[in-house]
C-alpha cells in the first residue's frame, strides 16, 4: 500500500494555547494523534504572517529564497512613481493581488504540488502545480474569506475546509494540504485564547478525529503521515504605531497601502502582519541596489532634516531595525540597546555585537545555522539572525526592515476591523509554532521549512537540491 500525507495547517494557532488545551483534555482527537507520535514546536519564517509563512511548508524554501519577502512589497527596480504604468511593481496579497502569489515565487522553486502530482490543496493561497479539480475550495476560500474578514464570522470557512478534507480522505491523493482559517480570524478580533478561538480549535479537533476514523476504516492510517502545524503565533496588540502616518507626521511624502498613488513619494512603507514593515527610501528612483544603513541615516534618504532611523529607534513600539552595510553580505541590526552585525562566514552564521546586543542572545556567536537555531530558541527574537539574513536574499526586500516589539504593531488607519491581536514580528510569541504528528517527532529544534523534506522523504519523492529545509527529521 502506498504512503499518504495529510498536512493540516491551523492558521495562527499559538503553541501555548494548543498545548494548554491538550493538557486540559479539550482536544481528545489530537491527543489520540500525538499519542501515536508526538508533539513539538518549530520556528516559522519571517515575516511571521499568513501567505509567506506557508511557503516553507509547500516549497521547502524560505520567503527570501522564494523572492516573496512579505505580504506587501515594492519592486525598487521597476517602480518609477507613475502609478498606472508601474502598478504591478507594488504588491499586496491582502486583496485582489492574492492571485499573483504563485507567479511571484521564483520560477526555480518547485512546490510540493509540482513534485507530487497526486496532490490536493484545500483553501491554499499557494497553488502552483494544482489543477482546478485538485483545488476544490478555491472559490469558497475567496467568498468565505471576504465575508469572514468584514463580518468577523470565520467558522463557515473551517466548515467548508472540513467537508473537502474528509472527502479527500476517501480519495486517492497522496498529499493533501488543508488550511483552517478560523483560529487566526478570531484571534485578530480579541486574543489567542479567546472563547471563539478555543471553540474553533475544538471543532478542528473533531474534524481530525473524523479524518483518523476514515483512514483507519480504510486500513490506511498506518501508512499515512498526519501533521498538524501552524504558520505563526500571535500576541495581544495594545498600541498601534501607524508607521506610514509616522513618516507623514515628519513631513515625508509616503506611499502605503491601500492608497498606492501618492505623488512623488519619498518613502514607501509596506506593513506585514502587522508586526513588521519594509521601508523603501526614494522609491521613485529605480535601482538594483539597496541603500545601506549609513545612507539611510542621511538627510537625502527620506528628505528629512533628521536621522529618521534614530528617531524610529526611540519609539517604544520598535524592537529593532535591519539594513545592509557597506560590506557585501553583511547586515546591521540596531535597537535601542545598541548595534550588531550578522553575516554568513564559511557556511556559518556570525553575530557580532558592536555597541550592544540587539538580538539579546548574550553576546557574540559563530556557528552553523542549526547551532544558531538551538542557541536562540528561547531568546526574545528566536532565530533572528538566520531569518534576517534570509530577508535580504530577496531583491524585493526594502532598504530597511522594521520589527515591532511585542504588544505593538505598525498599522492603524485602514485596518478594518481593528487588530486587537497580531503577528508578523520576530518575537517569540509569533515565531514559535506547534508541530504535532502521528509519527515520532524529533528531539532537535526544527524550522517549519524542515517539514517539506520530511514529507517528501515519507512519500518516497526525491528531495530537490538547493532548498532551505533540511532532512533532520525522518519518520
Amino acid at each position: 500500500m502506498r504512503r499518504r500525507c495529510f498536512l493540516l495547517l491551523v492558521d495562527g494557532l499559538c503553541p501555548d494555547v494548543a498545548e494548554s488545551e491538550l493538557r486540559s483534555g479539550h482536544l481528545p482527537s489530537l491527543a489520540r494523534l500525538v499519542a501515536r507520535g508526538g508533539s513539538s514546536r518549530a520556528i516559522t519564517s519571517f515575516p511571521s504572517t499568513t501567505g509567506v509563512s506557508y511557503l516553507p511548508f509547500l516549497t521547502g524554501c524560505t520567503p527570501g529564497r522564494c523572492d516573496v519577502p512579505s505580504i506587501r512589497w515594492l519592486d525598487r527596480r521597476r517602480y518609477d512613481g507613475r502609478w498606472w504604468s508601474s502598478r504591478d511593481a507594488v504588491r499586496s496579497y491582502c486583496g485582489w493581488q492574492a492571485g499573483h502569489l504563485d507567479r511571484d515565487i521564483d520560477p526555480d522553486v518547485r512546490t510540493v504540488f509540482e513534485l507530487v502530482p497526486e496532490s490536493a490543496g484545500i483553501f491554499t493561497m499557494i497553488a502552483r502545480g494544482l489543477p482546478a479539480d485538485r483545488d476544490p475550495g478555491r472559490a469558497e476560500r475567496k467568498f468565505w474569506g471576504a465575508l469572514g474578514h468584514y463580518a468577523e464570522w470565520h467558522q463557515p470557512s473551517d466548515e467548508a475546509v472540513a467537508g473537502h478534507l474528509l472527502r479527500q480522505a476517501e480519495g486517492s491523493a497522496r498529499f493533501v494540504f488543508a488550511q483552517f482559517p478560523a483560529v487566526d480570524g478570531y484571534t485578530h478580533q480579541s486574543r489567542s485564547d479567546a472563547p471563539k478561538v478555543l471553540r474553533a480549535l475544538r471543532r478542528v479537533d473533531a474534524v481530525v478525529g473524523r479524518l483518523l476514523d476514515r483512514l483507519e476504516a480504510r486500513g490506511e492510517l498506518h501508512q499515512t503521515l498526519v501533521l498538524l502545524v501552524s504558520d505563526h503565533g500571535a500576541s495581544v496588540v495594545h498600541t498601534h504605531l501607524d508607521l506610514a502616518d509616522w513618516f507623514r507626521g515628519r513631513g515625508v511624502r509616503t506611499l502605503s497601502h491601500p492608497v498606492v498613488w501618492t505623488s512623488r513619494p519619498d518613502v514607501a512603507v509596506m506593513v506585514a502582519g502587522n508586526g513588521s514593515a519594509m521601508v523603501y527610501a526614494r522609491p521613485t528612483m529605480p535601482r538594483d541596489a539597496r541603500w545601506t544603513l549609513g545612507q539611510l541615516r542621511r538627510r537625502e534618504a527620506f528628505g528629512s532634516a533628521h536621522d529618521l532611523v534614530q528617531a524610529l529607534l526611540a519609539e517604544t513600539a520598535v524592537g529593532l531595525v535591519a539594513a545592509e552595510t557597506e560590506t557585501t553580505g553583511e547586515i546591521a541590526v540596531v535597537s535601542a540597546a545598541g548595534e550588531a552585525r550578522i553575516r554568513r562566514d564559511n557556511g556559518h552564521i556570525a553575530y557580532t555585537p558592536l555597541s550592544g546586543d540587539p538580538l539579546r542572545v548574550g553576546g557574540p556567536f559563530v556557528g552553523t545555522q542549526r547551532d544558531w537555531l538551538a542557541e536562540s530558541w528561547h531568546a526574545p527574537f528566536p532565530d533572528a539572525a538566520y531569518q534576517l539574513l534570509d530577508q535580504f536574499r530577496s531583491p524585493r526586500t526594502g532598504d530597511l526592515v522594521v520589527v515591532a516589539n511585542e504588544g505593538y504593531d505598525f498599522r492603524r488607519r485602514f485596518e478594518i476591523p481593528e487588530h486587537r491581536a497580531g503577528h508578523g514580528s520576530l518575537v517569540r510569541a509569533h515565531m514559535h509554532t506547534p508541530l504535532w504528528s502521528n509519527r515520532r517527532v524529533p528531539g532537535v529544534p526544527l524550522r517549519t521549512v524542515d517539514v517539506f523534506p520530511t514529507v517528501l522523504h515519507w512519500l518516497g519523492v526525491r528531495v530537490p537540491d538547493g532548498i532551505d529545509g533540511e532532512l533532520v527529521w525522518e519518520v
